[in-house]
């Protein structure tokens, strides 16, 4: 049996995770999510502060809720607490971790978790992050371009191993990821979002508005509806002044 190599760990933002396709494979092949921009994340390397900790009566599961300050996503810890026990809410964290879903839920298998104590390394990582996103941009538009200019995903494969040394599996994800339209899907969740921020406002009677109304005036799926609610929330759009009811800032 030929030997399983470790997936390298991609730094990335929160938002590249929970903005992406999850893609399921079969038998031994990870399953990985396929961000807008055509990557394919798989085990990760997130750095973000600790919003919320949580382990169970019998120390048999854990789990952080790490927000840096793109989105949030739940990391989580399976028997092996010990990997979580020095963290506590505020502190910030350098966390791998494997992408997983359970019931529709998209969150990380914790591997690791380094503490922060230097709060210049969020700095220096959102450098990183930044030119890691300018340098893939560069790698997706040549890919586009070529494949105007080649008969089928094969022969682009080739050329781009050949002429750029691209690997053929970020060739091929790029192109996966404009078949599948993951770009109509996030205009789609622009618009949600535009809907919802409208609604909240119209419907508004001076202390917030009902969740249940919002949900009975969109005429969007519940989960739609919930993405686009915390969008606005996490933008700092919106405020929740009570249980129950939100507010336009």
């Amino acid at each position: 049996m030929a030997e399983m190599k470790r997936l390298t760990a991609i730094k990335c933002n929160i938002k590249d995770i929970t903005d992406g396709e999850y893609i399921e494979q079969e038998g031994f092949i990870p399953d990985y999510i396929l961000t807008k921009s055509g990557q394919k994340l798989s085990r990760v390397r997130i750095m973000a502060t600790v919003v919320n900790k949580f382990v169970s009566d019998n120390s048999q599961y854990g789990a952080l809720t790490l927000d840096d300050e793109t989105d949030t996503i739940r990391a989580k810890v399976f028997k092996n607490i010990s990997l979580i026990e020095h963290v506590e809410e505020g502190d910030i964290v350098d966390v791998i971790g494997k992408i997983r879903k359970w019931n529709d839920e998209i969150h990380l298998i914790i591997e690791s978790v380094l503490k922060i104590d230097d709060p210049n390394w969020l700095t220096l990582r959102k450098a990183e992050l930044k030119k890691q996103k300018t340098e893939w941009e560069s790698i997706k538009k040549i890919i586009l371009e070529k494949e105007k200019e080649t008969a089928d995903l094969d022969e682009l494969k080739k050329l781009m191993k050949k002429k750029y040394n691209l690997d053929p599996d970020q060739v091929e994800a790029i192109i996966i990821s404009k078949e599948l339209g993951i770009e109509k899907h996030n205009a789609d969740r622009r618009k949600n979002k535009e809907l919802i921020l409208k609604l909240i406002e119209e419907l508004d009677e001076g202390d917030g508005t009902d969740y249940t109304k919002l949900i009975e005036a969109a005429g969007l799926e519940e989960s739609d509806i919930d993405s686009a609610i915390n969008e606005l929330l996490t933008d700092g759009v919106c405020f929740e002044p009570k249980p129950g009811k939100i507010k336009k800032l």
